[in-house]
């Protein structure tokens, strides 16, 4: 369906003033009450009025019972509670002790005494821990954890550990923000993203990978919530789970907090595989800041705001050598070999002569060595490079070889630092409106340095900004119907600016960028090798978010109705300088014929690299509209049986950016989409390579997809008390949830070409004139790269040959989720609750980009392996070598073109064909504060299935895809199949000393204690033979089981010293058509006959800790000291073995996994 942008933003305005003028919202950041009123015999009392009031603001919501004495309150604010029943003829209920959690479904059945009104019972007692009216799966961490529990690094998000069913918790920044990525009951990632993210209400993510964004410090943190299994049709866009903070809120008692978090690396332990000896990093770590609440007007309007700072420098470390100073000159007479050590220029250097650091520096065209072993001439921009670095040396060192080399280790400083702040008010406007207004603003700041970098040549300032804003309206209707209005815009900015500027053109250099400047990454390989290195950097990357929403709620006899929209607008942008800085690559090895003169260093000298990368940079951005509807009913078929029953429709618009930078790609079929078209090398006019099609050609969506209308997603639950005595609880339920896309995958096409150009060169014969060398690649002997830039304007499309492509299947379909779980909750006593339930998450339609070009293996007519045909135009005339993997693709000579002139590398398509279930058993166990103790924790026995690698990074080219493998032969267990989890958490006050003297209270009292354990079995990890026996150009091939064999782990109960030397049976693996007897599949049987991860690496285990002490000052004034520590018993945590046959590690752990202890010294004033 084509629809104009000029339509969808009517539309949303219409949506926008419709929602505004009715005035509604989804239980994001509220909860709800309902239940039975009775009398002592068990019989209904209808028309009791039953009196909400929140004690900390004097907010007062009241309910009338129905005729069979059921009532039911929506859109409470969270917090403590005293709820009154009053009804004619009965004395008057007076219930204290009710906390309500944000999301909370909290039952309140109250039983009332006969009497008189003027007679009143207390009672002090909490809801119910079991959930008797939703069959909905997940768990608040309320603030008594958040205050409590250890958090080393202050971040609240960690705490999400302790939800059954959170498989993966990690905070990343590769964009230049910070994001949040959290996988939920076998969900993935792969820049899909399947978990919504929530902070007051409003949608708090950032849609260019659909990620988390960071939420405020623990202080100013109420609770949160995490759904995990079949939500409410109040609830889409993502497919797996959601995640709502909450934040602290103003009450009628000015309360806040003052605090300082320190670290030092005198607490930090030393890393066990450092060696003897081993020395710490500085390390300085300060967190700071205040909170601050209270009434603006008592009972009416009150506001709460908070403060937080962060001050870290870490540094890393690094080494390296540079040429001395008759090498930089061009004379590498101190390394001349011996005869014996490299007799002439094509043979290659002895072992002994890499030792000595001895080699012939040669002619790249005679192939003879110079005299005296020294270059004619040298490179002007190669030297003014390296007197750059021997200027900048931090230190000067002994010779490591032998030679005078320069060799040094120093320290590259890495500071980090935000500040956030935030301010939320709440105002009782009127008695049937309650508003809420809240703004988070989050600054950050962090150095990274480019990764594989061994020299102080360049870095990134990583920057972003942070904003949150959320208004919403609570409206009572009447008795029985209330209305929520949210509106919500969230905006995330962040960037990465490489440090110190410039390019190579400020070294003498004819090389040239265009974007955003930065130096270029210089790789020289060999045994005096060193590298310059850089990464992709770009001053722009985040969202715009803009939503609305609204809901009402009303009660109607047994049935609690919702209903209620929402529509949202998400601009994505980043832009990006791809590798416009430049890629020099000299050769990696000593007397390799990839050295022009024999040695990496030489080359450099010479300014001869192997190969030079560069690319014109891209501003992406993506565009779309998101609406959603949804009608859920809680009916409450029995007093003890509710039917949760909910429809939802969804409808996202496929993304389109500014520049329309889309593909499609259909074999066979000619674009005439631009008029003007140049392929870089070809003269004359041309036509878009055959398959490629763009918006403009028929029947390709301006989106690159087409918009699906029909995302209909019916839920159906229930919960069963068969004792009716609010203690036994079963529950099931079963639901369809679509998920969304993220806008980096959308903008993925605009990466190449023709709206990008990514070319490798291997005839530069100049560093200082880079452009200047052949013909075939630079015509005009000048540097090409500014007129390359895209424009849709200009209809202007220039491609590549090898051109790499990336595009949309046209069928594309939004991914969804089959979510199902089954199970019972039970309550033993008034503090105990135990929980047991299968939880099942059934994904599909995850989307994958495959190569639908992948080289053909040819087989000669006598059974071997080499070309099929003599016809070099075509795939079959070529030998099956790894210089031939391009001519072997088929797309390359079908349809009238060449084999011998490739015009295309890897075909990717962009489908969703994708699957993945998770099944798994979920144990809870929760005890409330008894004798100074609370507790809660669970245990996941699961298994997650996949039909491929689908949890992590951009699923390009999804781990060992392979034309000549079957789909099904890449059913695989998931990345984080995690078979068996487990988490504890504890609070223990031990105040057991009141009745000793002052002196042991004052010692004793006052303490608390706190920790999180955590046990998880390993993850799956893959063996690979290290290298590409099969010529397929993916790199790493798998092995097969050597006859006899089975894959397994060598038995654990030995040495931790034995496990890390052998890990799994090594002898159990081989390689096709290497090892001789080795079987295998495919043509030839040189394909391996192993499936991906099969085998375990080692378990996980930690433990975090707290202990801290409160000391009164005055009334409610007290001082907190706190120390916090994590992996407070300093585990040793064995990492991944390795796992490639070709290493001389294969089968060993070398690495630990988890960090050593840290300890963490804070202190808190609290009023």
């Amino acid at each position: 369906m084509k629809v104009s942008t000029s339509l969808h933003r009517t539309v949303f305005g219409i949506v926008l003033f419709a929602f505004s003028a009715l005035s509604a919202f989804a239980q994001l950041s509220t909860a709800t009450v309902f239940g039975n009123i009775t009398d002592t015999s068990g019989a209904a009392v209808p028309n009791a009025t039953i009196t909400l009031v929140q004690t900390d603001t004097n907010f007062t919501r009241a309910a009338i019972s129905k005729g069979d004495g059921t009532y039911r309150e929506e859109f409470l604010p969270l917090g403590p509670y005293k709820v009154t029943v009053a009804a004619p003829g009965f004395k008057t209920l007076e219930r204290t002790g009710i906390v309500l959690s944000v999301m909370q479904n909290a039952e309140l059945s109250l039983t009332l005494d006969v009497g008189t009104t003027t007679e009143t019972v207390n009672v002090s007692a909490d809801v119910p821990l079991v959930n008797l009216g939703s069959s909905t799966l997940g768990r608040t961490v309320d603030n008594v954890e958040i205050d409590n529990l250890p958090l080393v690094n202050r971040d609240v998000s960690r705490l999400l550990q302790l939800v059954p069913g959170v498989q993966s918790v990690s905070t990343v920044n590769n964009l230049g923000y910070q994001e949040i990525k959290v996988l939920v009951n076998g969900s993935t990632d792969g820049f899909v993203g399947q978990v919504s993210y929530y902070l007051d209400g409003g949608l708090n993510m950032t849609g260019l990978r659909n990620s988390g964004n960071q939420v405020p410090n623990p202080d100013a943190v109420s609770q949160f919530n995490v759904v995990t299994n079949n939500y409410s049709a109040q609830l889409g866009r993502y497919s797996s789970a959601v995640v709502s903070v909450i934040t602290k809120d103003g009450t009628n008692k000015f309360h806040g907090s003052l605090f300082e978090f320190f670290r030092d690396r005198n607490f930090n332990a030393i890393a066990h595989n450092s060696g003897a000896g081993a020395t710490k990093n500085p390390y300085n770590q300060h967190r700071f800041g205040a909170t601050v609440g209270g009434p603006i007007r008592h009972d009416k309007d009150f506001f709460f705001g908070s403060f937080a700072g962060y001050r870290f420098i870490q540094y890393a470390n690094y080494s390296g050598s540079l040429p001395s100073p008759a090498q930089i000159t061009g004379n590498f007479s101190e390394n001349t070999p011996t005869a014996a050590e490299q007799a002439s220029c094509t043979t290659t250097p002895t072992a002994a002569a890499n030792t000595a650091v001895h080699f012939l520096v040669c002619n790249p065209t005679t192939r003879l060595p110079y005299a005296n072993n020294t270059l004619p001439a040298v490179d002007p921009t190669a030297v003014n490079i390296l007197n750059y670095l021997v200027k900048n040396l931090p230190a000067k060192q002994p010779a490591v070889f032998g030679d005078t080399q320069y060799t040094y280790r120093s320290r590259s400083p890495l500071p980090e630092q935000n500040e956030e702040y935030l301010i939320k008010t709440d105002h009782q406007v009127t008695k049937s409106h309650r508003l809420t207004l809240s703004y988070f603003l989050l600054n950050y700041k962090v150095r990274q340095n480019p990764t594989g970098f061994t020299q102080a040549w360049s870095y990134s300032n990583y920057a972003n900004k942070q904003q949150n804003a959320n208004i919403s309206d609570v409206w009572t209707i009447g008795p029985r119907t209330i209305n929520q209005f949210w509106v919500n815009y969230t905006r995330q900015n962040g960037g990465r600016i490489p440090v110190p500027g410039g390019t190579l053109a400020d070294f003498g250099s004819d090389f040239g960028v265009v974007g955003t400047p930065s130096r270029s990454n210089i790789s020289v390989g060999g045994v005096e090798g060193f590298t310059l290195a850089q990464a992709i950097t770009g001053p722009k990357a985040g969202t715009n978010v803009y939503g609305v929403r609204d809901i009402v709620t009303t009660t109607r006899g047994k049935h609690s109705l919702y209903v209620g929209g929402e529509a949202g607008l998400e601009k994505d942008f980043q832009q990006t300088s791809l590798g416009n800085y430049g890629a020099f690559t000299f050769s990696t090895t000593n007397g390799a014929s990839s050295a022009r003169t024999t040695n990496g260093l030489s080359d450099f000298l010479a300014g001869i690299p192997v190969s030079m990368g560069q690319d014109t940079g891209l501003y992406a951005n993506a565009n779309y509209f998101n609406y959603g509807l949804f009608a859920q009913d809680d009916w409450r078929v029995l007093p003890n049986l509710t039917v949760n029953l909910g429809i939802r429709y969804d409808w996202q618009q496929a993304p389109t950016d500014t520049q329309v930078r889309q593909t499609n790609f259909v074999p066979g079929q000619q674009s005439h989409a631009f008029p003007n078209v140049s392929i870089i090398g070809k003269t004359g006019p041309q036509l878009a390579p055959i398959g490629m099609l763009f918006p403009g050609d028929s029947g390709v969506p301006k989106g690159g997809a087409f918009t699906p209308n029909n995302h209909a997603s019916p839920r159906v639950g229930f919960a069963y008390d068969p004792f009716s005595d609010g203690k036994t609880v079963f529950h099931g339920a079963a639901g369809l949830f679509f998920g969304g896309i993220s806008g980096n995958q959308w903008e993925f096409p605009s990466n190449f070409a023709p709206y990008a150009v990514r070319n490798t060169y291997n005839k530069v014969v100049s560093l200082t004139h880079p452009y200047s060398g052949d013909p075939t690649e630079f015509p005009t002997g000048s540097n090409p790269y500014p007129a390359l830039n895209f424009s849709r304007g200009s209809g202007n499309a220039t491609f590549l040959p090898l051109n790499q492509v990336v595009a949309f299947d046209p069928n594309y379909r939004w991914p969804y989720t089959i979510q199902m779980n089954f199970g019972f909750q039970q309550q033993f006593g008034k503090g105990l609750a135990l929980s047991a339930n299968y939880v099942a998450s059934l994904n599909r339609k995850t989307p994958l980009y495959n190569d639908i070009n992948g080289p053909q293996f040819n087989i000669t007519a006598a059974g071997t392996s080499g070309a099929s045909c003599t016809d070099l135009t075509k795939a079959c005339g070529y030998a099956n070598t790894s210089a031939t993997v391009n001519n072997r693709r088929p797309l390359n000579s079908s349809f009238g073109q060449s084999a011998a002139n490739p015009i295309y590398s890897n075909v990717y398509i962009i489908r969703s064909n994708q699957n993945s279930n998770y099944n798994s058993l979920q144990i809870s166990i929760e005890q409330r504060l008894t004798h100074h103790v609370s507790a809660r924790g669970y245990y996941t026995w699961s298994k997650t299935l996949q039909s491929n690698a689908l949890d992590s990074g951009s699923g390009l080219n999804g781990s060992f895809v392979d034309s000549n493998y079957p789909q099904l032969e890449y059913r695989q267990r998931s990345d984080q199949d995690r078979r068996q989890m487990m988490t504890m958490s504890f609070v223990w006050k031990p105040d057991y000393f009141d009745k000793y003297n002052r002196v042991v209270r004052i010692a004793l009292n006052g303490w608390t204690v706190s920790g999180i354990w955590t046990a998880n079995s390993g993850q799956p990890f893959t063996v690979t033979t290290g290298n590409d026996n099969y010529f397929s150009g993916n790199g790493n091939n798998r092995p097969s089981i050597a006859p006899g064999k089975f894959a397994h782990l060598i038995d654990n109960g030995r040495s931790r010293v034995a496990m890390m030397n052998q890990w799994f049976d090594t002898t159990a693996y081989c390689r096709p058509g290497v090892d001789a007897g080795c079987p295998g599949l495919g043509p030839l049987g040189l394909l391996g006959n192993t499936r991906p991860a099969q085998l375990d690496s080692p378990g996980y285990r930690n433990v975090d800790a707290s202990l801290f002490r409160d000391f009164a000052i005055h009334q409610e004034l007290r001082f907190q000291l706190r120390g916090e520590f994590s992996n407070v018993f300093n585990l040793t945590n064995l990492g991944t073995p390795s796992t490639a046959m070709n290493s001389t590690t294969f089968g060993k752990v070398t690495g630990t996994g988890g960090s050593n202890r840290i300890i963490q010294v804070g202190g808190r004033v609290l009023f």
